[in-house]
């Protein structure tokens, strides 16, 4: 199976994590792990870091091509699996970023997996449950055996 990690970028070090344990049975792919930015390559956290601290033209044209290449990634996959760690105090965080993707995978007949299930502080909680997420509850095997 043909998988997309998706989330924060915020959570890169633990994507790396997750997308070497599921390698062995399934193709996976996750958001570039650097990216270019006034001539000169920076860690998606780097980037991400600046983009907080303020959100220039020049991040914005980054993110706008990073949005178009996941998109690209999955309409090539068969699924993705959403990591919504524990966020600035919300537990199974989800940010607007990856909650686009969600609806992406659904409107394309993608199955969804989340990590965990999402927190009610969401305001697009109700929206992600009526998607009809496979919830992994934070246990790798269920993807193992998918």
């Amino acid at each position: 199976m043909k998988i997309v990690i998706c989330s924060s970028a915020f959570f890169v070090e633990k994507a790396e994590k997750i997308k070497e344990k599921i390698k062995s049975k399934h193709e996976v792919f996750l958001y570039p792990l650097e990216v270019e930015f006034n001539g000169k390559k920076i860690s998606i956290l780097d980037y991400y870091k600046l983009r907080k601290k303020k959100l220039t033209k020049d991040l914005l044209k980054i993110k706008t091509e990073l949005i178009k290449e996941h998109i690209k990634k999955i309409e090539n996959s068969d699924a993705i699996l959403v990591l919504n760690f524990d966020k600035e105090n919300i537990k199974g965080y989800i940010g607007g970023n990856t909650f686009l993707e969600i609806v992406i995978a659904y409107y394309l007949n993608k199955k969804i997996f989340l990590w965990k299930k999402p927190s009610k502080k969401l305001p697009y909680y109700e929206e992600i449950l009526a998607l009809k997420p496979i919830i992994l509850n934070e246990s790798i095997e269920k993807l193992l055996i998918n």
